[in-house]
């Protein structure tokens, strides 16, 4: 019989659709080996995630990220809302870019997210920059404030670590390079909204139990004490529940000016001229009504502005460490919103409704209220900028705040519009929302606003460069 030989191209395909053995064997050596490399990368990558986990757990960061990533899911207080604030926790040193952080937990953020490390919560935004679990800056554990430190009977806590800088009675750690008392020679004017026979917006609409002008003047004494810890001078431009109208507090507000101004030597106009300014400006207080008819409004009547009121403004343009500060909550009869808003004045702000106003507003039609020409000279940006700084460590710190309306707004509000100082107006949260106005009956929620506040008016000064 002819012996049957067998090609190489036979060799390679079997006949019925196979290979042969000796392919077989090289296709199987070459199957172990790729088993083998994928075998090794995946042991690598397991390594590498475990070395990664067990350094930051050793080093205490490893729950900073587990409450990040649960912050975005955090609900409201009492609701079922999206609660996540972004920004507010830092801001940075003048002197040498640094981040020091802010953040105070709010008791119910910190059970929610407790971790077995029992950390309170953390922002890890800081104004627009991505957080890094590398950073040497970042604040450790024990450098938080716990919340149960909060003294509800008091304006500030009863205690603060001290490795820091810190000082008894304040509640926020500061950079060694700030010192204890960082805000020293800054002064704050403090304007807790409505008063008296004003009580602002109120809840329920129909039968009033809560009303406005109790909340400001609680948060805004414990903005003062939070703002004196540090150093900064603090004036008021009401301490009880007494009936002050907008001009009023307006001419207080040009008062305080003048003074610092005169003590400072930054007076554009001789002493005569500012004792002939305070007298005018003492007549609005006197009359204390917001109405043209009473006079009430003196110097500031009328739309744009005259000449003793720019007298005064291109005085205050001056006083670069001086901010102003109104203190409000919200209302909505929809009782949809909530959160925070802050407010700040421009002059596109204030000359759009002025022109609006001169349409529609019977006021500007009467003899005795003056139209001047629209003024143009307003530090908008500086308005914006401190506007940006509040509403960042308000709700940096106070997640459940974020709003669902707008929350930096620029408007025309005549406790702003009316001097020249850089300053906002507050709207802390919705009186109207139950959620936000059962978050400000808790200390802990105005206390943390201060410290909020607090920051923001450092931070605004550190972004200037004052």
């Amino acid at each position: 019989m002819k012996k049957e030989t067998t090609s190489v191209k036979d060799r390679q395909i079997d006949p019925a659709g196979g290979r042969s053995s000796d392919a077989g064997k090289k296709e199987n050596s070459r199957l172990l080996r790729r088993l083998m490399l994928v075998g090794a990368a995946a042991a690598l990558v397991f390594i590498s995630i475990g070395g990664t986990i067990f350094y930051l757990n050793k080093t205490g960061r490893l729950s900073k990220v587990r409450s990040y990533f649960s912050s975005s899911s955090s609900s409201r207080a009492m609701g079922e809302r999206s609660a996540s604030g972004k920004k507010g926790e830092f801001y940075i040193s003048s002197k040498d870019g640094s981040k020091t952080g802010g953040k105070i937990a709010l008791k119910e953020q910190a059970a929610a997210e407790k971790d077995d490390d029992d950390e309170p919560f953390i922002n890890p935004y800081a104004l627009g920059e991505d957080f890094d679990v590398d950073d040497p800056d970042f604040s450790d554990p024990e450098d938080e404030i716990d919340p149960e430190d909060f003294d509800p009977d008091t304006d500030i806590p009863k205690q603060m670590p001290k490795d820091k800088g810190g000082k008894e009675g304040s509640d926020y750690s500061l950079p060694d390079s700030q010192g204890d008392y960082d805000l020293t020679g800054y002064t704050i004017i403090l304007d807790p909204g409505h008063g008296g026979r004003d009580t602002g917006c109120v809840f329920p609409f129909n039968a009033p139990e809560y009303n406005e002008c109790d909340f400001t003047l609680r948060i805004a004494k414990r903005i003062k004490s939070q703002l004196e810890a540090r150093g900064a001078t603090v004036y008021m431009t009401r301490t009880d529940n007494s009936w002050v109208s907008l001009y009023n507090r307006i001419a207080q507000t040009h008062l305080i000016c003048l003074d610092i101004a005169e003590k400072e030597g930054k007076l554009p106009f001789s002493k005569a001229r500012a004792d002939e300014l305070r007298g005018l400006l003492q007549t609005s207080i006197d009359i204390n009504e917001d109405t043209v008819a009473s006079g009430g409004m003196g110097i500031m009547v009328g739309s744009g502005v005259g000449e003793d009121l720019n007298d005064l403004f291109e005085m205050e343009y001056k006083l670069d460490k001086v901010l102003f500060l109104s203190v409000h909550l919200n209302s909505s009869e929809s009782r949809t919103l909530h959160g925070n808003s802050i407010f700040y004045v421009t002059d596109d702000s204030v000359i759009e409704s002025e022109r609006r106003q001169r349409r529609e507003n019977s006021e500007f039609q009467r003899s005795d209220f003056p139209i001047r020409d629209e003024y143009y000279g307003r530090h908008g940006d500086d308005n914006q900028l401190l506007a940006c700084c509040l509403y960042d460590n308000i709700v940096g710190n106070i997640p459940q705040f974020e709003t669902n309306a707008t929350p930096v707004n620029a408007d025309n509000y005549a406790v702003l519009r009316e001097h020249g100082l850089t300053g906002c107006l507050i709207e802390t949260a919705f009186l109207s929302d139950d959620n936000d106005r059962a978050m400000l009956q808790r200390d802990d929620v105005i206390d943390t606003v201060a410290v909020s506040v607090s920051d923001s008016v450092k931070m605004y000064f550190i972004q200037k460069g004052i």
